[in-house]
């Protein structure tokens, strides 16, 4: 009896050949496909070549084939395995990659809150198969995926929810699938993840007058933190919470020819840009003033420096998962009550204030991040830029950014926040400042 490592002279429609046990002896042969693939031209003397695409991975999986092959040989040489249990075992395959190990390796370029949702639906998958191993990428099958479903409908899941661990779980199939990592990523169809029978709702149309309404009806500091937050978003060319959290100042002289201040910050894997002026250094001092009232003796780990001018927030408070939901958990339900929406909301009227302008495409793709435009941004010369800086100052004027602060620092000086813009209390450093709140 000898097992062979051989490649097949079909190929798939990815022009990929399998590489597969030949088992064979004198009456007998069979065989057994692994879950590599690669181009034909680029196997030689059983090793994959420089030219193949992901060639280290696949040969890395080759070399394991070998002693796959190896393995079984010697069992069934030495009588150990009979010739049935020896095709089980070449049937199983490798375990090259456990999926929670490709999920840390591939997926860098979400959030970690995304990252960690994609693990936690390993851990439910690994559930409800109940499998008491590490589950490996080629678990990742039509028969597991419909036993998954099958039981979480059991267990009592929801339907959407099921859906949405059935859409994390394609999601990390097409990634693997682009690596060659999964042969067949067809596992996935309209019975699986099943489309839900219900009506969009409609979407709720917000204007300066719910804003200001939600200023006014605002009973403590929380409020007017959750609804400064919300405004910041909207400036902010529609960023997420993690994104104002995450967000930095960008010191232009360092690396440009520029004396304005911008911050940065990533979304979706484009840096986003914001220019400051006078208008956005007031929001922005105007919320840290607040934030320190209310959370420096508590959590002083949350906030950036006192005389930090740009940035709200520590960014390692971003690492620490908890903290931070638990710090916008609050200002979630509290925009909810006030205002009637998410903070996701901020995006989509962002979004729609940029659809009403006419702008260059070019201008536009940056607006609404769906390019990076470095040079341009910083290009005081150029008609793109100031077509950006057109925009940034039209949203200014039509959101009424100056009236809402305002109203904002007034409502907060009914609640016993000292305004900065007043002499007799202007803080000359951030000791004093300090001690202010100490002694409140």
């Amino acid at each position: 009896m000898r097992i062979l490592i051989k490649i097949s002279p079909y190929k798939n429609k990815n022009n990929l050949s399998n590489i597969y046990f030949d088992i064979k002896s004198t009456n007998y042969r069979k065989k057994i496909k692994s879950e590599l693939y690669v181009n034909k031209n680029n196997y030689t003397k059983d090793e994959i070549s420089n030219a193949e695409t992901n060639h280290i991975s696949k040969n890395i999986l080759l070399e394991k084939l070998k002693l796959h092959k190896d393995k079984a040989l010697d069992n069934l040489k030495s009588g150990k395995w009979k010739l049935s249990q020896c095709e089980k075992y070449l049937k199983n395959g490798v375990e090259v990659h456990s999926i929670e190990s490709f999920i840390n390796k591939n997926f860098n370029d979400v959030s970690i809150f995304t990252k960690k949702d994609y693990l936690n639906t390993i851990g439910v998958f690994r559930k409800h198969l109940v499998l008491n191993k590490e589950v490996y990428l080629k678990d990742l099958n039509r028969e597991n995926l419909v036993k998954f479903k099958a039981n979480t409908l059991f267990n009592g899941i929801k339907i959407s929810s099921v859906n949405a661990y059935l859409k994390k779980l394609k999601v990390i199939v097409n990634k693997a699938s682009k690596q060659d990592l999964i042969v067949n990523k067809k596992i996935f169809d309209n019975n699986l993840i099943e489309k839900a029978n219900k009506k969009e709702p409609e979407k709720r149309k917000i204007n300066i007058n719910d804003i200001e309404k939600a200023i006014f009806s605002s009973k403590d500091i929380y409020d007017l933190q959750a609804i400064s937050f919300f405004i910041t978003m909207i400036i902010f060319k529609g960023m997420s919470p993690i994104e104002m959290v995450k967000y930095k100042h960008l010191k232009t002289s360092s690396v440009l020819n520029s004396k304005e201040n911008y911050i940065v910050y990533k979304s979706k894997g484009v840096n986003r840009f914001v220019k400051f002026n006078e208008n956005i250094f007031k929001l922005i001092q105007t919320i840290k003033i607040s934030l320190y009232f209310t959370h420096f003796n508590k959590n002083p780990e949350l906030l950036a420096a006192y005389n930090n001018e740009y940035e709200i927030f520590d960014f390692n408070i971003s690492k620490q998962i908890k903290k931070h939901k638990n710090l916008w958990n609050i200002y979630q339900k509290k925009i909810k009550q006030l205002i009637g929406v998410s903070f996701r909301m901020a995006n989509t009227i962002y979004i729609d204030f940029i659809n009403t302008i006419e702008i260059s495409h070019q201008a536009r793709e940056i607006l609404i991040g769906k390019i990076d435009g470095y040079e341009i941004i910083f290009d005081e010369e150029s008609l793109i830029n100031n077509q950006l800086n057109g925009v940034q100052n039209k949203m200014e004027v039509e959101f009424q950014l100056g009236k809402l602060i305002a109203l904002i620092e007034n409502k907060m000086a009914l609640l016993g926040v000292k305004n900065l813009d007043d002499k007799d209390v202007r803080f000359q450093t951030p000791l004093d400042f300090i001690k202010n709140i100490s002694n409140a």
